[in-house]
């Protein structure tokens, strides 16, 4: 792994606007072109928002740091009977890394839900805040997703998949490492959401494993979003769309990295479309239940660094 992120590949970029964002356009077959080419060879790109402004990723980490500032006890109520979709924290594998997850974050109840958990007497500035954030990134991970649907030639399965995706946004933070402690925020690993799409404030330390085995450092600005493939969107595309292996490592003595990230599962059951496999490319994953994925995942004795579909429901 390279010490300087100068000296690293860079991700492809893809600019997200009003003009190429229309169905059926030539700028919108042409991004879907290279948003299906990034998924395919890298797991990821980054998404540039040009009307995301400056005040709104402001105003978002403000409130992310007020969350953080509670006690441990109060961000301790966020339980949930999902594996990885409470409070996690104070973990002496990852001494740097805290973080708690807010499920259902693209509708008010989800949202209200999480926050008068945290705070009884009621935070409207935190609630409004946070669903406004989750249902503009849902938006582009929608977009994403019916680029490569109709890419793929599948695009009629598209909307009954939008209708079936459930969101967990989950925030994180990463503090500095304190002297002779540990640099890695988070290990190396896969998502096993459908897709997610992260956003996170001006701290590096996220880097992404190309497949050839070199590590690219993402280097974040207010208007950019990580959109990275998950191993169900690598199964549900029949191998061709490749799950991104990543890291956090905390190498300078710098400010908390703060982070937000939306996660996209579905909650059916999730199988390869017919058009996507033949003689030419066999089918390679069983339909399986998405939850069912997440929950293998947290088995002792599964591998955490690699690619989880193969395991659970590879042919």
């Amino acid at each position: 792994m390279g010490s300087q992120s100068s000296l690293l590949p860079e991700l492809p970029v893809i600019e997200f606007s009003l003009e190429n964002l229309n169905p059926g356009t030539d700028l919108w077959m042409s991004t879907s072109k290279r948003v299906v080419f990034a998924l395919e060879e890298y797991g990821c790109f980054v998404a540039t928002y040009a009307d995301f402004t400056s005040q709104a990723h402001n105003e978002i980490f403000q409130a992310l740091e007020e969350l953080f500032d509670l006690p441990t006890k109060i961000k301790s109520r966020n339980a949930s009977e999902k594996p990885y979709f409470g409070y996690s924290g104070q973990q002496p594998s990852m001494p740097l890394y805290e973080s708690l997850g807010i499920d259902d974050a693209t509708t008010l109840e989800g949202v209200q839900s999480f926050t008068n958990l945290l705070w009884p007497a009621g935070n409207e500035r935190f609630r409004d805040g946070v669903l406004a954030f989750s249902k503009k990134v849902s938006e582009l991970e929608q977009m994403v997703k019916r680029m490569v649907f109709e890419s793929y030639g599948v695009k009629e399965y598209c909307d009954s998949h939008v209708m079936s995706t459930t969101y967990l946004l989950r925030v994180m933070k990463y503090r500095a490492p304190e002297m002779d402690e540990t640099n890695r925020g988070c290990n190396v690993h896969t998502d096993k959401s459908f897709m997610t799409i992260l956003h996170q404030n001006q701290v590096n330390g996220l880097e992404v494993r190309r497949k050839d085995g070199d590590w690219i450092a993402f280097e974040p600005s207010p208007s950019s979003f990580l959109v990275m493939a998950g191993d169900a969107f690598l199964a549900w595309s029949n191998g061709r769309i490749h799950s991104a292996v990543h890291q956090v490592v905390m190498k300078e003595k710098k400010p908390p990295r703060y982070s937000l990230g939306l996660f996209a599962f579905h909650s059916g059951i999730i199988e390869v479309p017919r058009e996507l496999a033949g003689p030419e490319n066999p089918l390679k994953f069983k339909a399986f239940e998405h939850y069912g994925l997440l929950r293998y995942f947290c088995q002792d004795g599964v591998p955490k660094d690699c690619c989880t579909a193969q395991a659970y429901c590879g042919i």
